[in-house]
């Protein structure tokens, strides 16, 4: 591993970021790009699922394993991206692999035996009994990455302190968010369009944003919680309006559950479901900056439960007030100083947002606090540099001053 200085040309550093996510909407691979710009490292993307399509009896693959029973259609799955990523970089002279996620890394590892690999751990999968997956589990063994990157601080424990020989080096980098780029697109937004576009006026309006997700009966990021609590708020505040935008895309198993328990619950004629966008659209940054009080509830998916959703960076720099359901990846970012903070019961979460839309100084007191929290903490202005501090660590690469 260490040779890897005297192979390669240290002049044309270049590092092959692997993500299995659009990098539009998750922008971890932004931040990295930033961070080893720092380091004089040129960055280069691949989509890893990109690489799967390139080959047809691979792609078959995919498509076979929708007709296989679990945990056989995702082990054909993970089978199949390794191959076509490996046959997308095997001919690659490869200095730096940093891949997103467990999946691929040992795609990475064979085609680069003696380069440096870091595997950017964005969402991990948590059993109920705080294990990972066996499969997770020997591709990191077997991979043998220089550095554990983890955007969760609770998660890195978890893994630290019940795989402690599996972790060599790690870091804890949040996701935090590009201010720059955040405030040039909010600056422009217009609450009063939101409200007009919806036909709002001035009803107190409750926002959620972000991909929900099934996992059996189970639904990831808590929005069954968030339903029971608005039905709740109702009582208390009849004109209440919910929006919900980008948890489900029309005509999906999990859009049909939302719209379930939306007319179950009586809600239908209050709640609104807006598609997922750039998340930089011009609607949903006013959408932000209309909203009374930002939601952010969470479901008993550990892996969701123990992540530092980029979420509640966004709700920190709309600096709207939020009410959140308590997490301890949560906890790490803010406290009650910044937040509307409840338990997971719907009525202590629903107390929290009558709070939030009664003492609207209170309110909008915290929410100015959070902002200045982020400031401090978690601009990409911040976060780049540590964490190409962290890589510099982990490689041997020297930090010019």
């Amino acid at each position: 591993m260490n040779g890897s200085n005297k192979t390669y040309n240290v002049e044309k550093r270049e590092a092959l970021y692997v993500t299995s996510f659009p990098h539009q909407r998750y922008r971890r691979p932004a931040l990295a790009a930033r961070a080893l710009r720092l380091l004089n490292i040129k960055t280069r993307l691949l989509s890893g699922w990109e690489t799967v399509s390139r080959y047809r009896p691979i792609s078959t693959m995919v498509k076979a394993s929708a007709y296989l029973p679990p945990p056989l259609n995702w082990l054909t799955k993970d089978i199949a991206y390794e191959t076509g990523l490996l046959a997308a970089v095997r001919s690659m002279k490869l200095y730096l692999c940093i891949n997103l996620n467990v999946v691929g890394a040992l795609a990475l590892r064979r085609a680069a035996p003696e380069g440096h690999l870091i595997i950017d751990i964005q969402d991990f999968t948590i059993q109920d009994d705080h294990t990972i997956p066996h499969y997770d589990l020997q591709t990191l063994k077997n991979s043998t990455p220089n550095l554990l990157i983890f955007a969760s601080r609770a998660i890195m424990e978890i893994i630290k302190n019940r795989y402690p020989k599996l972790v060599k080096q790690a870091e804890h980098i949040p996701f935090g968010i590009d201010l720059i780029a955040f405030d040039k697109h909010y600056s422009k937004a217009s609450p009063k369009f939101f409200r007009e576009y919806l036909g709002l006026g001035n009803k107190p309006l409750l926002v959620y944003t972000g991909a929900a997700y099934l996992w059996g009966n189970r639904e990831g990021q808590g929005i069954g919680i968030m339903l029971d609590a608005a039905r709740i708020v109702r009582r208390d505040t009849p004109d209440i309006r919910l929006v919900i935008q980008g948890a489900a895309a029309p005509g999906t198993e999990v859009y049909r559950w939302i719209v379930s328990r939306v007319k179950s619950l009586g809600l239908t004629d209050c709640c609104t479901l807006l598609p997922s966008t750039d998340p930089y659209d011009g609607l949903r940054m006013s959408m932000l900056k209309a909203s009374d009080v930002l939601l952010l509830p969470i479901g008993d998916i550990l892996g969701t439960y123990y992540s530092e959703q980029l979420k509640l960076y966004e709700y920190m720099a709309a600096a709207r007030p939020i009410a959140m359901v308590a997490t301890p990846a949560r906890l790490n970012i803010v406290g009650k100083d910044e937040a509307y903070i409840s338990g997971r019961e719907p009525e202590e979460f629903a107390s929290q947002i009558i709070k939030a839309l009664t003492d609207r100084d209170e309110a909008l007191a915290k929410a100015q606090k959070a902002r200045k929290l982020f400031e401090e903490k978690y601009d990409w202005q911040i976060l780049a540099p540590l964490y190409a501090k962290a890589v510099a660590r982990a490689t041997g690469i020297p930090i010019e001053p």
